[in-house]
């Protein structure tokens, strides 16, 4: 009778992870990932593909309207230029590219990269983080405070530390 309670005991104690992790799984299961911005379904960037991209780097894009750089538009190039220079140690990794149509001139700026092009589907003011293989990432709009996406983009330049 005892060998068969230590039996039943030890397939008890195999049974018991296998069981609690279904029920964790099925009743208490974790909150999401709190990204800060909004992540978007992983697809190339049309523009990565241009000669001039940085390659291997991760990208702060924006996109310029059709006329010159508005006031909203400097707002948002000073935002990511601060951005940039908060990142420190790791700011050489990202970098800042700004596309723009070509009847209006480009906005110019310190170490501001100017393409000519636009992102497919953008639909509100903002920027883009575009991994260091050209897909886009996230998107950061322009009501979103810059501490926020400081704290968040240095933890995801950390943990990524082998890429760009």
């Amino acid at each position: 009778m005892t060998a068969r309670r230590v039996l039943l005991l030890m397939l008890l104690l195999c049974l018991l992870p296998p069981l609690a992790a279904w029920f964790s799984y099925h009743w208490w299961q974790p909150e999401a990932g709190k990204s800060y911005g909004r992540l978007l379904p992983l697809q190339a960037l049309a523009i990565a593909g241009h000669a001039a991209w940085p390659q291997g780097r991760w990208v702060l894009v924006t996109q310029q309207g059709a006329r010159a750089c508005e006031q909203a538009c400097q707002q948002r190039l000073h935002a990511m230029r601060q951005i940039h220079l908060a990142l420190g140690e790791a700011a050489p990794r990202l970098r800042r590219v700004v596309l723009y149509q070509p009847p209006a001139s480009p906005a110019q700026g310190n170490g501001l990269l100017a393409l000519p092009g636009d992102i497919a589907g953008a639909q509100e003011p903002g920027f883009y983080l575009i991994d260091p293989q050209g897909r886009q990432l996230l998107f950061y709009a322009d009501t979103l405070s810059p501490p926020a996406i400081i704290r968040e983009l240095t933890m995801l330049l950390r943990v990524n530390n082998g890429l760009g």
